[in-house]
């Protein structure tokens, strides 16, 4: 999925942002309100069956207000998880107003259970936007909106030099995007 935006990428403005993405990753995957442990460990513990234990591990992890979904949103939401498969985001579309109303969580879901997803962040959208790539802000899961942000993210992979992939215990989507929050907040 494309976005009007990504047509005009210049990837020299990247230059800065690609000299200290690690740095920037750093500052922030590993910073005491990220808890790169708990990031870490969620990655291992949440798997196939998916349970409403590890949602509620997620939400934890991002600091997000218990679900009020009934059980019929929680139950489509898992489903969801099941059936989306990256890079596609247009599943999303299906799911009811409750399932959809909250971006943040349906991306960290998203990334969670995939790891290739990129978990929604204003920071990183504003890191983006530094790097001439104008993603809409949003705060419920649109499907198109969403789609941009992670493909946007997944250009950024496809042109980074060599030097950009550290080996580290996190996929590199959330390399990416944990640098791009940091960039975006400098």
């Amino acid at each position: 999925m494309q976005y009007h935006s990504l047509t005009f990428f210049d990837k020299k403005k990247c230059g800065h942002f690609f000299e200290f993405l690690t740095d920037y990753f750093h500052s922030h995957h590993h910073s005491e309100e990220q808890d790169a442990g708990a990031y870490e460990n969620l990655l291992y513990r949440v798997k196939r069956p998916y349970t409403t234990e590890m949602l509620d591990m997620i939400d934890d992890w991002m600091g997000l207000p218990e679900r009020v979904w009934r059980e019929d949103t929680q139950r489509e939401v898992m489903l969801s998880l099941y059936a989306i498969k990256y890079p596609d985001t247009l599943l999303i579309e299906s799911l009811t107003e409750s399932a959809r109303s909250d971006i943040r969580r349906l991306s960290a879901y998203l990334h969670f259970t995939h790891h290739t997803y990129s978990i929604w962040d204003e920071d990183s959208l504003r890191g983006l936007h530094k790097l001439g790539i104008d993603i809409p802000t949003t705060e419920v899961a649109d499907p198109f909106i969403y789609g941009a942000y992670v493909s946007a993210i997944e250009l950024l992979k496809d042109v980074a030099p060599f030097t950009c992939f550290i080996e580290h215990d996190v996929p590199r989507q959330r390399l990416f995007q944990a640098a791009l929050a940091a960039y975006g907040r400098e």
